[in-house]
C-alpha cells in the first residue's frame, strides 16, 4: 500500500513538472462545491496546477442516525435453568423494585467527521474529464459509538445491584451496612446459616456475554458504576485513498460542474471495537468472576475489569452485535463513493 502510494504521488509531481514546462496556468480559478458521499456531506475546494493535475480540499460530517442492536443478559453460570432466572429476577424485585429484562438494547452512531486533501490526474490530453485520484482522509480514531437506550437503564441498574449483592456474599461480607463516620450502626447479613448467600454466590453474576476469548474462557460486560453500557468503534486517524472520477459542466458558460468520484479509504486493517468493563470468566472450570481467591492472602478479593476490541480479543459474539462485528471485520478499507456539484467562483 505504500508503494502504490508513492507510486501515484510522483506522477501526480510528474504530471504538475511537465503542466509548467508547458506554461501551463497555475491556480487560474478555484471552484467552491457541496460534496455528498458515503462519508457525509461537506465542503469541497478545487483549484487547477496546470493542465493536468487538479488539487481538491474540503471536509465531509457524517449527519447522525441510529441503528440499534441487543445484548442478551445472562448469568455466568451456564448451568442455570430458566426457572432460576425467573426466581431470581422475581426476588430482585421484591427487594428492590427493580427488573432485569432479557436484553438490553443499545443504540449505535456515526461520529463521523473528515479533513480531506485529494490530487486529481488528468492522464488523457484530449479528455479531461476522467482523472485518477489520490489522497487522504483524515479526522479523529473514534467513527461510531454505541450505548444502552434510555428505556433499558433500569436492568443495567438491577444487574448492578445484583453483581454488589452478588461479589459481597461471594467474600462472605455484610449484604448492607450503615455506616456513620467511623462508626457501622446497622448491619444487615446474609443469613445466619448461609442460605441468602448461597441464593446470591450458585448462579455466578449477571452481564452480557461478549463471546470467547482463545483460550475459551468467556468475556463477561456488566454495566460502569453509572449503570451504562457502551462501546466504540476506532480506526487510524490517517486513511490514504485511492479513486477514479469525472467531472462535466452543466451550464453555458460552464460555471456549474458535476463530479462523480468512487474509491477506497484504507483504514490499515480492520476498525477496532471497544468495550469497557468486561470480565474474563469461566464458572464451570474454576468459578472464577468477578471475584477470586488470593492463595498469598488467603482472601477473596474483587478483579479489575478490562477493555477488549469484540473484532480482534474475542469470538463467537451472538445475535445482532455478533452479525455487526462479523460484517465490520470484512471490511479492511471503507468504500466512498460520492457526487459533487460546484461552482466557478474566479
Amino acid at each position: 500500500m505504500k508503494r502504490t502510494f508513492s507510486t501515484l504521488l510522483s506522477l501526480c509531481f510528474a504530471a504538475g513538472i511537465v503542466a509548467q514546462q508547458h506554461k501551463a496556468d497555475f491556480f487560474n480559478h478555484m471552484d467552491l462545491g457541496v460534496t455528498v458521499s458515503s462519508t457525509g456531506i461537506g465542503l469541497d475546494v478545487a483549484m487547477p496546477v496546470g493542465d493536468y493535475v487538479r488539487v481538491r480540499t474540503g471536509f465531509t460530517y457524517m449527519p447522525k442516525f441510529h441503528v440499534r442492536s441487543s445484548f442478551p443478559i445472562e448469568f455466568n453460570n451456564h448451568n442455570v435453568d430458566d426457572a432460576r432466572i425467573n426466581r431470581v429476577s422475581n426476588n430482585l424485585y421484591n427487594m428492590l423494585g427493580v427488573h432485569i429484562d432479557e436484553r438490553v438494547d443499545m443504540t449505535m452512531q456515526p461520529t463521523w467527521g473528515n479533513f480531506r486533501f485529494l490530487v486529481d490526474v488528468m492522464p488523457f490530453r484530449n479528455n479531461k474529464h476522467w482523472n485518477l485520484t489520490i489522497g487522504f482522509y483524515a479526522g479523529p480514531s473514534q467513527i461510531g459509538k454505541a450505548y444502552n437506550v434510555t428505556e433499558d437503564a433500569p436492568t443495567l441498574m438491577a444487574v448492578g445491584m445484583f453483581n454488589n449483592l452478588y461479589l459481597r456474599a461471594y467474600k462472605g461480607e455484610p449484604l448492607m451496612e450503615y455506616v456513620d463516620g467511623n462508626n457501622v450502626v446497622y448491619t444487615f447479613d446474609l443469613g445466619g446459616a448461609g442460605e441468602l448467600a448461597s441464593a446470591f454466590t450458585e448462579s455466578g453474576m449477571l452481564g452480557m456475554p461478549l463471546g470467547k476469548f482463545p483460550d475459551g474462557d468467556d468475556a463477561m460486560m456488566v454495566p460502569d458504576k453509572n449503570c451504562m453500557a457502551r462501546a466504540t468503534m476506532k480506526v487510524n486517524k490517517f486513511r490514504p485513498y485511492l479513486g477514479l472520477g469525472y467531472t462535466t459542466s452543466f451550464s453555458k458558460d460552464k460555471k456549474w460542474k458535476l463530479a462523480v468520484d468512487a474509491g477506497v479509504m484504507l483504514w490499515g486493517g480492520s476498525p477496532r471495537v471497544y468495550v469497557d468493563n468486561v470480565y474474563k470468566t469461566n464458572f464451570a472450570k474454576n468459578g472464577y468472576d468477578m471475584v477470586r481467591f488470593d492463595p498469598a492472602t488467603k482472601q477473596f478479593v474483587e478483579t479489575e475489569p478490562q477493555t477488549i476490541d469484540l473484532i480482534h480479543d474475542v469470538s463467537g459474539v451472538r445475535g445482532k452485535v455478533g452479525d455487526m462485528v462479523r460484517v465490520v471485520k470484512r471490511f479492511k478499507c471503507y468504500p466512498v463513493v460520492g457526487v459533487t456539484i460546484s461552482r466557478t467562483i474566479f
